[in-house]
């Protein structure tokens, strides 16, 4: 059943709303900038649209709706817009619990979220590989998950971490926005669990599904030459030792235009 807009509200009009939109977009990116770097921790995306809506209350106007999701002001579609644009720049990461804009300095205690803090250790010293702040040894499989999120970042890629699709939870998920398809999806197989990431994996690559592009990294020797056999010949499925993920990251500051033509 199609969604019934409520009394007295409309559909974005491009050609009507353009100017309005894009005064709203550029509002939102100094705001966007303003809560983040101010913050000093991960801030959640209501947060930050609930500081747009209180400083330019006017601008923002429930009655105009997004036309692909009609329930959503698209004042508020424009604020992670803005998001999104400024993570392509660099200027902001992701982290499980909301955004971190890059130019700040939290202090690390602040921060709970281990990726994030990860990511701005790496931000300090970007050619050497992440190790945990933990007094307890990080366990492979976490560190795999941390560098790949990493990486998704540094090119441009809005991350997801154990993320529970409609058949499986995925280990790390590549978008080209909040709101979009996975565009690559990261299984991480230490140990053996081959069966069920090359499950996983199917599912994403088929088109049916997302049509995503599947990475298996593995530890094993055993394992990547299963997982290679498993994906000989299927188009967007590879596998890729855990070492060769670590080389990666430790260049990856030396041409990040160059990966981000490889995985984009």
């Amino acid at each position: 059943m199609a969604y019934a807009l409520p009394p007295g509200c409309r559909l974005y009009d491009p050609a009507r709303d353009k100017q309005w939109a894009r005064e709203v977009y550029q509002k939102a990116k100094a705001v966007v900038e303003e809560v983040l770097s101010s913050a000093g921790t991960a801030v959640p995306s209501r947060k930050v649209k609930e500081a747009m809506k209180r400083k330019h209350s006017v601008l923002c106007d429930d009655s105009i709706r997004d036309r692909s999701y009609p329930q959503m002001p698209y004042w508020d579609h424009l604020v992670s817009t803005a998001i999104d644009a400024l993570q392509r720049q660099g200027k902001v990461s992701k982290a499980d619990n909301g955004w971190i804009w890059a130019g700040a300095k939290p202090s690390p205690s602040a921060i709970t979220d281990k990726i994030v803090r990860e990511v701005l250790e790496k931000h300090k010293e970007p050619t050497s590989v992440p190790t945990s702040t933990s007094s307890t040894p990080e366990k492979t499989h976490e560190r795999l998950k941390r560098i790949m999120v990493e990486i998704g970042i540094r090119i441009g890629y809005y991350t997801e971490t154990e993320h529970q699709g409609p058949q499986y939870r995925h280990d790390v998920l590549w978008k080209q926005g909040q709101y979009k398809t996975p565009s690559h999806v990261i299984e991480i197989c230490e140990g053996g669990l081959l069966p069920k990431d090359f499950d996983a994996l199917h599912w994403a690559n088929d088109p049916r599904n997302w049509g995503a592009k599947g990475i298996l990294v593995v530890t094993d020797e055993k394992d990547f030459e299963k997982a290679t056999k498993r994906f000989a010949g299927q188009l967007g499925l590879v596998v890729v030792k855990s070492n060769t993920v670590e080389t990666l990251y430790k260049i990856i500051d030396e041409n990040p235009q160059f990966l981000m033509a490889c995985f984009r």
